[in-house]
């Protein structure tokens, strides 16, 4: 079942906001979208939608949490104001890259747990932000509205997250 797509969007978005702040400069997200392209998936897992970058960017265990379960978490705060209706549906690709990348480097499910209560909770704190969620719902209705942003409109929509728009992130 895919879901509506207000939480897609929200979900793209999500990701979006987390990879500007977490990029501090070092790269800028060059494209969102909440079309997935035909056959788009993470090793057989659906993907509705992406967040690009405008580079590769290799980055730690605990940025590579942030940045993947982004998604996962603006869907959660999205979902708190709303009734709950049947089974949860929960990003498994994210999820499952994820797991695979902590699993590979921690080698202990205990540090895993660890490791993603915190990323979580850092998520948590960024999502409970009011001008950090001013630009994910803003962003989502954007692409509500186009199907994908990109160029220089995304670039003003994350103005307020990179280094020079917001301090302190």
């Amino acid at each position: 079942m895919i879901p509506e797509p207000r939480r897609i969007a929200i979900h793209q978005a999500g990701h979006a906001v987390v990879q500007t702040i977490v990029g501090r400069g070092r790269y800028a997200v060059a494209r969102v979208s909440i079309n997935a392209e035909p056959g788009e998936s993470w090793r057989g897992l659906p993907a509705q939608g992406v967040a690009l970058l405008d580079r590769e960017a290799l980055l730690g265990l605990y940025e590579f949490g942030l940045v993947t379960l982004a998604g996962i978490a603006a869907e959660d705060r999205y979902l708190a104001g709303i009734p709950a209706d049947g089974e949860p549906l929960v990003a498994l690709s994210d999820l499952a890259a994820w797991q695979e990348q902590a699993a590979e480097l921690l080698q202990s499910e205990a540090r895993v747990n660890l490791v993603s209560c915190n990323v979580m909770d850092r998520l948590q704190e960024w999502m409970d932000d009011a001008a950090i969620w001013q630009v994910v719902e803003t962003l989502a209705d954007a692409l509500l509205a186009e199907g994908a942003v990109q160029g220089e409109a995304l670039r003003k929509l994350l103005a307020p997250l990179t280094p020079l728009g917001r301090a302190g992130h």
